[in-house]
């Protein structure tokens, strides 16, 4: 009972939602600063004032909700050398065919490219810092709302699905079962729970509404690409009536950097109308990713990113590998 009565009084909306016009969405935790989805970077992010942390979910062989942004094993952890034999013929391991016992025994770093064993950002904390093993969902949300409970904050869950469509290829569904854990952990219940469920899959968002009755706040990604892996079509949910289409399901939508805005030559940006029509069909706007070691072509620093997506794009809040810089560039503000 003791436990029970934890989760539901830590799954409030946050009180900076509500409290202020914009929010700081986590990336993988602090990724920025400490190997993606550890622990430590989702603690670092937490401590840093971020109003929601990102957790990527894909399933193991057992059906166990974990926490890593790939479907594959071999770009952030030792899988080629503890398990040599259990990759695909495509040349890839991949995390449904590995029960979470043996995904246990693997020890995780910093991203790193398989073919050469180089770290992907060579500014980031090193592979040979730190290794770690990879946690499930249940986990990840417990971590979370003790530091919720011994810190007296109430950050919130932006919960990504991971490739539905690639998992009920496999036979599985990776929505049901992430639905379950967080509904047990007491989110999702109405607007106000401290979640938000992402996905780049319409047809996902829309069994989270229809078939499982999830009332949380939903958010729709939109990729680089045409047409999603559902036959979800981007360009056409960004028009206004494809926005107002997606308000039937949706509380949010995540634009891709280039759909908000660009800069030109010169170094000024160009915004675009999504951010309005967005507004206008009633939707809130999260974007990014914010990287201060990749910024946008022609976007000379990442204090001019934060300006141009906030005071001129208009958009409501930003996801970022740095919470830190948000946070700080949103306080140092003038008061409206």
């Amino acid at each position: 009972m003791k436990h029970l009565l934890l989760c539901l009084t830590l799954t409030l909306i946050p009180a900076s939602v509500w409290g202020a016009d914009h929010s700081v969405f986590a990336h993988r935790g602090a990724s920025g600063y400490l190997p993606e989805h550890s622990l430590p970077a989702k603690a670092m992010a937490h401590a840093q004032g971020a109003a929601f942390v990102e957790q990527d979910v894909v399933l193991t062989k057992d059906n166990v909700p974990l926490v890593l942004h790939d479907i594959h094993l071999e770009s952030t952890t030792d899988v080629a050398s503890r398990f040599p034999d259990r990759k695909r013929e495509d040349g890839r391991y991949y995390v449904i065919d590995f029960t979470l016992a043996e995904i246990k025994q693997l020890n995780a770093t910093q991203r790193f490219k398989p073919k050469t064993g180089k770290p992907v950002a060579t500014e980031r904390f090193p592979l040979t810092g730190y290794t770690y093993q990879l946690h499930t969902l249940e986990e990840e949300i417990r971590f979370i709302q003790g530091l919720n409970f011994s810190t007296g904050r109430n950050v919130g869950l932006f919960t990504e699905i991971k490739k539905p469509t690639f998992h009920q290829q496999e036979g599985r569904d990776i929505t049901k079962a992430v639905c379950e854990v967080l509904t047990r952990y007491g989110y999702g219940a109405d607007r106000n729970s401290a979640c938000w469920v992402q996905c780049f899959e319409l047809t996902t968002l829309q069994r989270l509404r229809e078939e499982f009755g999830w009332k949380g706040r939903l958010m729709m990604i939109f990729s680089g690409s045409k047409i999603g892996p559902d036959g979800s079509d981007y360009d056409a949910l960004a028009t206004p009536e494809g926005l107002k289409q997606l308000s039937r399901v949706v509380d949010g939508v995540f634009p891709n950097l280039p759909r908000v805005v660009t800069w030109d030559k010169s170094e000024k940006p160009q915004c675009s109308d999504f951010t309005r029509a967005a507004h206008d069909a009633g939707l809130r706007v999260i974007t990014g990713v914010i990287r201060r070691d990749d910024l946008p072509k022609h976007c000379p620093s990442i204090a001019a990113l934060h300006e141009a997506l906030f005071n001129q794009a208009g958009v409501d809040d930003v996801c970022t590998d740095f919470p830190d810089l948000s946070v700080q560039w949103l306080k140092a503000q003038p008061a409206r």
